[in-house]
Parts: C-alpha cells; sequence; structure tokens
C-alpha cells in the first residue's frame, strides 16, 4: 500500500455519477424561462461555483433575478435527483472506505452547495468517510484559486507535499497540480475531451476506481 497522509475528494464526477445532471441543468433552468441556450452552457459553468454561475446567466440571459432566485430555480431542478437517485460511482464507496480504515484524513471539497448534496450523501451513508466537508461557496473561493486546496490542507494538519487530490475536472486538477499537492485524475465522460491535459496534471490517471485500488493497495 502507498501511505496517505491526506485526502481531498471532488464530489461529482468523481466520487458522485452525477455530472451528466449538472451538464444539464442550466440549459433547462433557462429552457423553462421561455429562452433558448446557448450550445455547451453547462460546459461553461462547468468551472464556476454557484455565485459565479448565477452571474453569467444574469449578464448574458438578461436576467432580472437575485442570486437566491436564480439558486432556487436551478436547484429545484436538481435537488430532486440528489435525494432520490444519484448513486457512487462504481467502486468508489470501496475506496474511500479503505482509505478510512487505513487511517488516512480525508475531506470532501466540492463546487456543490450544501443544501444539494447533504440528503445524498445521507441517503449513501457516505458522511462517515469524510472529517471535513468543504463548499467553495462557503469558502468564497472556486477551485480556480490555489488558496482553495492550501486553506483545506491547513485544516486537515497536512502539508501540500503529503496530500492528494482527487478530480476529475481539468480546472481544478490543473490548479492542485500547480499549488504542488500530488494528484489522482479520475476519468468521467463529460471531462472526455480534457483527457490529454488532465494527464499532464496528474501524478497518476486511473479510468475507474479499480486502477485506483491497485494503484494505491496494490
Amino acid at each position: 500500500m502507498k501511505k496517505i497522509t491526506a485526502a481531498i475528494f471532488d464530489l461529482d464526477g468523481t466520487l458522485l455519477d452525477s455530472m451528466p445532471m449538472w451538464m444539464t441543468c442550466a440549459e433547462r433552468y433557462i429552457s423553462f424561462l421561455g429562452m433558448e441556450a446557448e450550445p455547451a452552457l453547462g460546459e461553461k459553468l462547468f468551472s464556476m461555483n454557484m455565485k459565479e454561475g448565477a452571474d453569467y446567466l444574469r449578464n448574458n440571459y438578461k436576467l432580472t433575478f437575485s442570486d437566491e432566485e436564480i439558486f432556487s430555480g436551478i436547484n429545484s431542478i436538481l435537488a430532486k435527483a440528489y435525494k432520490e437517485e444519484v448513486q457512487f460511482k462504481d467502486g468508489a464507496e470501496v475506496f474511500l472506505s479503505k482509505l478510512k480504515n487505513s487511517g488516512t484524513k480525508i475531506a470532501l471539497c466540492t463546487n456543490t452547495d450544501r443544501v444539494l448534496f447533504s440528503p445524498a450523501l445521507k441517503r449513501l451513508d457516505a458522511e462517515k468517510y469524510f472529517d471535513f466537508i468543504f463548499t467553495t461557496s462557503e469558502m468564497g473561493m472556486s477551485k480556480q484559486h490555489e488558496e482553495t486546496f492550501l486553506s483545506v490542507c491547513d485544516v486537515l494538519g497536512t502539508t501540500k507535499e503529503e496530500t492528494w487530490v482527487f478530480e476529475d475536472a481539468l480546472y481544478s486538477i490543473k490548479t492542485a497540480f500547480q499549488t504542488g499537492l500530488k494528484t489522482c485524475g479520475i476519468y468521467d465522460e463529460t471531462s472526455n475531451s480534457d483527457i490529454a491535459q488532465i494527464r499532464n496534471f496528474s501524478t497518476v490517471y486511473c479510468k475507474n476506481y479499480e486502477e485506483v485500488q491497485k494503484y494505491f493497495f496494490g
């Protein structure tokens, strides 16, 4: 087994198979308002936290709604799926359990608002795996900022050199890698077009959790 002192996990697309839902929710929201969404709107919003996404929609679609009203409209689409449908990616829970049992400190750091994902974690009995749960909205920083990952390390009490970050998205794994953390890229279909670049910023890249477990536990 490779010793992992601490691990920082992304949620959507890394631990949960929820990205298809996220990639279409903004388009559905704009359509509900009677407008036509631009091509690949979900991809454009993908690297933003909720506040940044609301600003983008308001500016580009001339919305007069407040942040809270935009959040409410989109969240209503997402909430039902998190509460009732979203599942772990294959093998993700087994890997979390092995890390937890080995004494690894585990943090969750996600762009998703807590009110949305908490029902999914409770339904899946997943909260027990995490020592700390962070959201970028509460932190006031996106994963495009190195300070986001460094702040999590500070709370974990570990250095960046001994901390692994598990991510599926290019923008966040690039930030983590350039910050000096070890990175494990996790395949997700929504990031197909970025795989080559994700590999460049991954200490190790894995197509599934079978490969992840083989790398860390042999």
